[in-house]
């Protein structure tokens, strides 16, 4: 017995195959504080998803952060564990720059 895929559950997984991230390290503006910045290629991405997608990996990674001018904010050096918790969401590894 397979599942039935929807058109949207097709949509989402080819967003995920084509989503391009860069994940860099930057002090933040407002408190000076280190913070991991994952930059979607696309900037007009869906805010709506956005904020998703950082809420999971907040309560993953066990940290706070934000979803700022289209980029998702995460307080502490978190670039290795949040590559690795793009991939485990399906995101593929070859389509994030850590910098």
């Amino acid at each position: 017995m397979s599942e039935e895929l929807t058109f949207e559950d097709i949509l989402k997984h080819i967003d995920r195959e084509s989503e391009h991230f860069v994940i860099r390290l930057e002090t933040h503006h407002g408190s000076g504080r280190e913070v991991t910045v994952i930059q979607p290629h696309r900037p007009t991405k869906d805010d709506a998803a956005l904020r998703d997608l950082a809420k999971q990996l907040k309560e993953t990674l066990g940290t706070g952060g934000d979803v700022e001018e289209g980029r998702i904010i995460l307080h502490g050096d978190l670039r290795n564990q949040a590559l690795n918790e793009l991939v485990k969401l399906g995101f593929k590894e070859e389509n994030i720059e850590l910098v």
